[in-house]
């Protein structure tokens, strides 16, 4: 299973590119395709997230004791992570289409931008765990 992540997140942020870019190209800058494009990532996060967690439950090793928490809750959470990811990969190429001279993102660009995300949806994931009341318990040795 592991070696499937690699073309379902290549097709999962394809998607996303394709419908981000068609938004930013089709719609003059407003506020309306802003709204329009954080509606569509929102959107495609959350439905990425619950379509992956529907997919891979009927998976022989996996055992939910809550469906529905898992459909609905776990998706949202898992989501978090999308709502990141989708405009972060359109970011990496969206002048693309544009004459030389545009925006030109080297390895070390990529790495740094990259792991800005992580951090950035790392702090996320913790502001909806403390929202909601989870405590963090961090396993020791025993």
């Amino acid at each position: 299973m592991y070696f499937a992540t690699m073309f379902y997140f290549t097709s999962y942020h394809s998607l996303s590119n394709s419908l981000l870019r068609f938004i930013d190209t089709s719609y003059a800058p407003s506020t309306a395709r802003t709204a329009l494009a954080a509606a569509t990532v929102g959107g495609l996060a959350y439905g990425t997230a619950f379509m992956e967690s529907l997919s891979i439950s009927s998976f022989p090793y996996y055992k939910f004791e809550d469906r529905d928490m898992v459909y609905v809750v776990g998706s949202a959470f898992y989501g978090i992570y999308f709502l990141f990811s989708f405009p972060m990969f359109y970011y990496f190429d969206r002048d693309v289409d544009m004459p030389k001279g545009g925006r030109v993102v080297g390895l070390w660009g990529a790495v740094v931008e990259a792991a800005g995300m992580g951090m950035l949806v790392l702090i996320a994931l913790d502001l909806v765990r403390v929202y909601l009341g989870v405590t963090f318990v961090m396993k020791g040795r025993d």
